[in-house]
């Protein structure tokens, strides 16, 4: 894996704290602890930002962005890969709970270019993405993206497969079929994935 057990890392202190923990935190100590972390062998790259009261009060990389890579620094942007699928799902959240979808629409409700195995896309509840129940192989053609194929056309090759289970019966993490989250959301707002959770998840 290129970024190989490379961190990212936000921990976010932004709640109010009963008196007897309301102490500034001892960054020295903090940084001195995550050095140690990051010294650990099967560590690759490690960044961390500390969010106090809605403000970043400390932010730091330690090591390198791949092995023989560059340093990690603040500047330094990482592939955020499946904690995008958190932000996928309060997207959809916020749709159903402004009545703009249900989470049990099917997929072919949607303009999407999800196709699958006998025609399942037809069955396949918005719910059943999100919980990763579509019966097919686990990470479906992972690799395909990694090589750079166009996610729409992967999705609609995921027909081809052989399904493992009928839709809802069975848990398969996916990638590439959950991905067309990012469609539905389009289709619904109307606007770029982008700036549809940068609207309503980011900036509020």
């Amino acid at each position: 894996m290129r970024f190989l057990r490379t961190l990212a890392i936000c921990l976010a202190a932004t709640l109010p704290l009963p008196a007897a923990f309301a102490q500034s935190i001892d960054y020295k100590r903090l940084d001195e602890r995550i050095g140690r972390l990051a010294a650990n062998e099967e560590i690759v790259g490690l960044a961390v930002a500390v969010i106090d009261k809605g403000e970043i009060s400390f932010a730091n990389g330690y090591g390198v962005t791949e092995r023989g890579g560059s340093p990690v620094t603040q500047e330094t942007v990482f592939r955020w890969a499946s904690l995008s699928k958190g932000v996928a799902a309060t997207e959809v959240a916020i749709l159903a709970d402004r009545h703009q979808l249900n989470l049990t629409d099917t997929v072919s409700k949607f303009k999407t270019s999800l196709r699958l195995p006998g025609g399942a896309e037809n069955r396949a509840t918005l719910e059943d993405v999100l919980s990763h129940r579509l019966g097919i192989v686990p990470n479906a053609y992972d690799t395909r993206l990694e090589d750079g194929w166009d996610a729409a056309r992967i999705r609609r090759s995921l027909a081809n497969l052989k399904p493992l289970c009928p839709v809802g019966d069975c848990h398969t993490y996916q990638n590439v079929a959950y991905d067309t989250v990012s469609e539905i959301v389009e289709d619904v707002t109307h606007a770029p994935y982008a700036d549809a959770v940068r609207h309503s998840v980011f900036e509020p």
